[in-house]
């Protein structure tokens, strides 16, 4: 007869081979009555681990909770409990639970935590603290190319090209038939304007994974740069190809067309991108590209003769971004293009407070109460708070607060919004 222990190693077995029906099944079968106190934690962290790959986060966060009260010390569920967190958008509950994770397991069991600590700063922008996070776990577990290509990710956001093509380096050298890697490696390349290395970097990517459009997506960067871009549009094309819900590739497509003049074609390439970025992967990098997207449409509308239509746009983006949306800032300061004869720059910040609004399949829905600051280029500190006020939603309530950093008088300078933080959600 089958024994409650012998359910769970069977619960396991299954688990591993991805029958994640039957493995739930066995666990809710077993009478927890007779299994040994022992296995207790066990049995729930492996409940734990199918109910997330299930898609049960919240359940799934219930049983490794379970699994603390049992056994304070048990890592191994603060840290799928953090992961779950993290998924779930809760930045601050997972650091807490990796931090705990951290405090009891020891250094060689450690490196894992760390990599998804590191993930869920660099996540939140915090790319310094997640970089020290992905060299702690390295040094903890140097045959790991997951914790060198990460490293490199952040040396890249810093825009650091040595350190990024040290460690995309050490990535390679690990795991050599990584596509991801060796596109790590190309983008490092790229970085410091070494073209022909970046290209043979993501040829290599593409003989090890031929269906990996992100080597096609850099790679029509790359082409771009060099102001290739009937070539890069090919690239895009390819990648499309291998992933028809490619966002990046067909935000970099717009790019591309506008660049050559076509931009009707643009228009109908970042209407298709508005089609599938609602139910794409790569949530994280939706705002970036939704920000590229806008400034690309905006700037197509206003050559076709569409003024209106195209600050309307960049406005709406502006104002439903929780994010800084650099390239729709550039894009509407070339569009209101005003020559000052005397000008100072401002730096304000404001705290905005509106009803919370329902999530768009866009754009993230801004909290309803939040911080944000401003760098402005305007005549005078009245003209740079209406400046701002636009920008924020219609229905919110602004206070500006009292001390505003002010450069000294500059000549024959453009006006506009320069630059903006993301918005900091208030406790």
């Amino acid at each position: 007869m089958q024994t409650e222990a012998d359910k769970l190693r069977q619960a396991l077995e299954l688990y591993r081979e991805g029958d994640l029906t039957r493995a739930e099944m066995l666990i809710e079968a077993i009478d927890f009555r007779e299994l040994d106190e022992d296995l207790h934690v066990e049995a729930n962290y492996l409940w734990g681990l199918v109910l997330t790959r299930r898609g049960d986060p919240l359940e799934a966060a219930h049983r490794f909770q379970s699994c603390i009260r049992m056994d304070q010390r048990f890592f191994p569920a603060l840290d799928a409990w953090g992961n779950v967190l993290a998924n779930l958008g809760d930045s601050r509950g997972a650091i807490e639970k990796y931090k705990r994770a951290l405090a009891v397991a020891s250094p060689e069991q450690s490196g894992h935590i760390l990599h998804n600590y590191g993930q869920v700063l660099l996540r939140a922008g915090y790319v310094l603290k997640a970089l020290q996070r992905f060299r702690d776990a390295f040094k903890r577990n140097p045959q790991s190319h997951e914790h060198a290509y990460m490293t490199g990710i952040c040396y890249l956001r810093l825009k650091r090209t040595r350190g990024a093509l040290k460690w995309m380096r050490t990535a390679v050298e690990l795991e050599p038939k990584s596509a991801r890697n060796h596109v790590g490696l190309g983008n490092a390349r790229l970085a410091g304007k070494r073209y022909g290395d970046a290209v043979a970097e993501y040829e290599r990517a593409l003989e090890y994974e031929p269906a990996y459009a992100d080597a096609h997506y850099n790679w029509a960067v790359a082409l771009a740069e060099q102001k290739d871009y009937a070539r890069a549009v090919r690239h895009c094309k390819q990648g499309l190809r291998i992933n028809p819900d490619g966002f990046e590739l067909l935000a970099q497509q717009a790019y591309c067309l506008r660049q050559m003049g076509a931009y009707d074609a643009a228009l109908q390439t970042a209407k298709r991108m508005r089609q599938v970025i609602g139910h794409a992967g790569n949530a994280d990098r939706k705002p970036e590209f939704l920000d590229v997207l806008v400034a690309n449409e905006a700037a197509s509308m206003r050559a076709l003769g569409r003024n209106v239509q195209a600050r309307n746009r960049l406005i709406e983006q502006l104002r439903e971004s929780r994010e800084p949306c650099p390239h729709s800032l550039a894009e509407l300061r070339y569009h209101d293009l005003r020559r000052l004869p005397q000008a100072r720059k401002f730096e304000l910040t404001l705290t905005v407070r509106r009803e919370r609004l329902p999530f768009s399949e866009e754009e993230s829905a801004l909290p309803p109460s939040y911080q944000r600051s401003y760098w402005v280029i305007a005549s005078s500190l009245k003209e740079a708070r209406r400046m701002v006020r636009e920008l924020e939603p219609r229905e919110a309530e602004i206070r500006f607060d009292a001390d505003v950093v002010s450069g000294p008088k500059q000549s024959d300078v453009d006006q506009g919004v320069l630059e903006r933080s993301p918005a900091i959600p208030e406790d």
